[in-house]
């Protein structure tokens, strides 16, 4: 078979054999059709950030400078149709967290699969092998990936720029940079003792408009200790949410400052219990799902924020082409995703992509062709290979 999608006909055909698309129903799946994992490929790739998007010299280093140079692997799964799917895992992962997830698929039958719960053997790569499965399987039956994630609730998904640690003078480049590229959130980073204050200032007069929003990573122990931070941006105007200002299990501290603050806090809670518990303690106002809970495990972490009244955005931890091309279908799955979310690869010198994803006025389209819609530049794997 050529690497291509089936048609309706041809899939009613592999599905059911002998069946007619009538009886396409009736057909279940993991029985007579056949597309079977013949071999997966692990590229370890590092490609570098562009200049002038981490922190101010003065502030690091730290983790944050650091991640450019941390690996990751792109995952390249073949099947005996000559369909293929693509993935990419989180960084800092090893070949030991790979390769019993690759050799657990391979001469397994696509269809017989569960991708609710696939049942890899190492879940710290779980999310970059879903993301190729769920490549694969679109590919087959001709369909998108947010198709398989329970359909499109939205045709477009609001995306953030973003920056690192950056004291006044740097964020006016950054702020410039965002207002070129037509953007009308951004992210910047924050930690105690930065002039996070003065960066937010800054932006606010070269760029009115933009939004911002400042992530402090939960350095701040308490309420009080991050209480006049707070209200010094609350001061400024330009404020779109506070982002993890405390420890993330005190979840009495956030209610303070959400009660204090005018500004909304956000909580970063990857799992379905930690939105209610901080639902249920009145922590925030919005919810950013962290990067890696999978896309069907962002789906279902929106669904149980939505029920709660929050809107969500989608976390990054500052990903290639392939693992961002998978939150776009994933948060274009979800209705209430209506913040900006980090897909970010935009800021790297290279994002393994054939055709960038395209990005106008602060949003991203989730491609409408089969599986991810996205291609892998394999030339680019060989250029940024370990």
């Amino acid at each position: 078979m050529a690497n291509r999608s089936l048609s309706r006909r041809e899939f009613a055909g592999v599905l059911g054999g002998a069946c007619g698309l009538a009886a396409l129903p009736a057909c279940t799946a993991g029985k007579s059709e056949k597309i079977k994992i013949t071999k997966v490929e692990l590229f370890q790739v590092v490609v570098p950030m562009q200049d002038d998007i981490i922190s101010s010299p003065e502030l690091g280093p730290d983790a944050l400078t650091e991640f450019p140079s941390i690996p990751k692997f792109i995952i390249k799964l073949h099947t005996d149709s000559g369909i293929f799917g693509i993935g990419e895992t989180p960084r800092a992962v090893e070949e030991s967290d790979v390769r019993p997830n690759a050799e657990f698929l391979e001469g397994k039958n696509l269809f017989d699969l569960n991708l609710a719960n696939i049942g890899l053997p190492n879940r710290r790569t779980y999310s970059g092998f879903e993301i190729a499965l769920y490549d694969a399987l679109g590919k087959a039956v001709g369909w998108p990936v947010y198709q398989l994630l329970g359909g499109k609730a939205q045709d477009k998904v609001y995306v953030t720029y973003w920056c690192g640690r950056k004291n006044a003078a740097d964020a006016v480049r950054v702020a410039e940079r965002a207002l070129a590229g037509g953007f009308t959130n951004l992210k910047m980073k924050g930690r105690p003792g930065d002039p996070i204050v003065e960066a937010v200032e800054s932006v606010g007069k070269t760029a009115p408009d933009l939004k911002v929003t400042v992530d402090f990573n939960s350095y701040y122990e308490k309420a009080e200790d991050f209480l006049p931070i707070g209200q010094a941006l609350d001061k400024i105007g330009n404020m779109l949410t506070i982002e993890d200002p405390v420890k993330r299990d005190a979840l009495d501290q956030y209610a303070r400052l959400e009660e204090l603050l005018q500004t909304p806090i956000t909580l970063t809670a990857g799992s379905g219990s930690t939105i209610i518990a901080g639902a249920k303690a009145g922590a925030c106002t919005y919810i950013n799902t962290g990067p890696n809970p999978g896309m069907l495990g962002f789906v279902k972490n929106a669904y149980v924020a939505g029920g709660a009244g929050m809107p969500v955005w989608h976390g990054s931890g500052h990903e290639l082409g392939i693992k961002d091309a998978a939150f776009i279908h994933s948060c274009a799955a979800a209705e209430n995703c209506t913040l900006a979310s980090d897909a970010l690869s935009y800021q790297r010198v290279d994002d393994l992509l054939v055709e960038a994803i395209p990005i106008e006025a602060s949003y991203a389209t989730a491609p409408d062709r089969p599986g991810l819609g996205v291609e892998l530049d394999e030339d680019a794997v060989r250029r940024f290979g370990v």
